[in-house]
Order: structure tokens, then sequence, then C-alpha cells
């Protein structure tokens, strides 16, 4: 898994035998206009003195006028980059553009930190600063956003109100935290590879990745490393891949054996499925 972000690796990929490429990457929602023409037009119907690179003008512009929602270019960004331009279709085309303006307005309005965009890359386009991006046609049942603290409450649950309570879940809470801002920082990707959709789904579906941390927080582990390794058993047609969190006891590093949960993902669809319960063994 890389460290940091290549975007030269953002053209679009080549399909393999015809099938084209897949992704399921991790981000921020944004919008462009694709040239000045396009981006004054929403200038004026907006009225005078709007500004449509301002989100919260646009969003009210946006909520009094639904149906202008499909004349934007939505990206998805990391670190404030555009990374992929997104172009619903098929036959929830309009469901998937409210998605994206929802997106938008729980980002602008209610601090939303991530959002997940699973689809397939289509072809690529320019956008108004000139750089170009992958197209990504999403599928929706995938597209979700959300940020941290609510995903470590639908987790985990709410914070215990008892001194006693609030001891044994605190370390649950930060180990899953520290998981999640790994993914999000340290090993943040574009979500091209088969490696690193799996990863990336991982970190959406904390709901199982949580089950991990809860056992290590019993046995007072501490999360290590994070792989993803190819699935030596898989089903016929399916690529799976094996997510995989090291622990160890940072009060005994010599002498008591570390701790490996794995999370297996089969991502063979553009939008990826876990195969079986998550499993754990000690690594001496």
């Amino acid at each position: 898994m890389p460290s940091q972000v290549d975007l030269a690796q953002a053209s679009t990929p080549a399909p393999t035998n015809g099938i084209p490429a897949l992704v399921y990457a991790l981000g921020t929602i944004g919008y462009d206009f694709g040239s000045e023409a396009h981006r004054d037009s929403f200038a004026q119907a907006m009225g005078d003195g709007a500004n449509p690179h301002n989100p919260k003008e646009l969003m009210a512009y946006l909520e009094a006028q639904p149906y202008e929602c499909a004349r934007l270019t939505w990206t998805l960004n990391l670190d404030n980059t555009p990374i992929y331009a997104i172009l619903p279709a098929g036959p929830f085309t309009e469901a998937a553009y409210e998605r994206l303006c929802e997106f938008l307005r729980v980002q602008v309005n209610e601090g939303v930190q991530r959002v997940s965009i699973p689809g397939v890359i289509t072809g690529q386009t320019r956008l108004l600063s000139g750089q170009t991006v992958p197209i990504v046609r999403p599928v929706l049942q995938g597209m979700y956003s959300w940020t941290t603290e609510t995903l470590l409450e639908a987790v985990l649950g709410p914070a215990p109100k008892g001194e006693a309570e609030m001891a044994e879940y605190e370390p649950r809470r930060q180990g899953v935290y520290n998981f999640l801002e790994r993914v999000y920082y340290e090993l943040r990707n574009l979500g091209l590879s088969s490696q690193e959709r799996a990863m990336n789904f991982a970190a959406t579906n904390a709901f199982q990745i949580g089950q991990a941390f809860t056992s290590a927080a019993g046995e007072a582990l501490e999360l290590d490393s994070i792989e993803v390794e190819r699935s030596p058993v898989c089903r016929p047609g399916s690529d799976c891949w094996d997510v995989k969190l090291g622990f160890f006891d940072p009060t005994r590093r010599m002498e008591r054996a570390r701790k490996v949960y794995r999370l297996t993902v089969d991502v063979s669809e553009p939008l990826p499925v876990t195969v079986g319960a998550v499993r754990s063994w000690s690594v001496y």
C-alpha cells in the first residue's frame, strides 16, 4: 500500500479484457463548472452579486432549483484536490444527483468529513482549472457520507456515563479512531487497485472492524500494522483480499505474542462485500 497519493496515477486506467476499471474511493465532495461560460450561467441564474464558488450560496440556489444539480460537474476531492469527476447514469441518475447535493449540504452545514464513491471509470473530463480527471459512474447503494465521530458512535454505541463503563469504552473508541485516521491520512489512496478498494471498504465497513478493536481492547492491545494481501482462498469469479490488523501489547513487547485480525473483502464488483466473519490468531 502506498503511503502517499500520486495524482499522476489518476489518468484513466485501461480496461482489462474489456472489463471497465473499478474504483472505491474516499474523500470530500466538491463541484466544478467545466468552463467559464458554464460558471457564468450559474452566476446569472443565481442573481446579481451571487458567487457560485461559494458553497453556501450555491446550496441555497440548488435547494430552490434542485434540477440544477445535474448541470454541475461533481468531484471527489482528496486534500482539496479533485481526483475524480462523478457523473451518474442509468435508472437511478436522479437519485444519485440528489445524494450528491445532500453530500454537499451536510458537508457545508453539518461538518461531514468523508464520503465514499464506488463505481466504474467511464472516461475523463477537463475541469475549469485545466486539470483532467477520470469520470466515475457511481453506484448509488455505496454512496455514504459521515463524520468520524458519528461512525464511531454507530460502531461502538454512545459513550457511557458511568466511570467504570467509560474506562472500558474509551480504549475501544481510541482503537477504531486510530484505524480510521491511518486509513484517511497515512494510507490515503485513489481507490483504484484491488488492495486500495479493499482497504477503503474496510474503513467504511467499520462495524466488523469494530469487533476486532473490541476484542483487542479487552486484552489491552494496541494497533501496530495494517496490511492488505491477496486471499489464498477465493470463490470462482471473485477478487478476494485479506485486510489484516496487527496488534501488540505496549507493556510487554518482547514477552507477549502479537495478535492478528483478518477481514476478507471481495472487490470483484463496484460495491465490495465482506466474505465470512472476522478471524484472529496469535503470531509468535
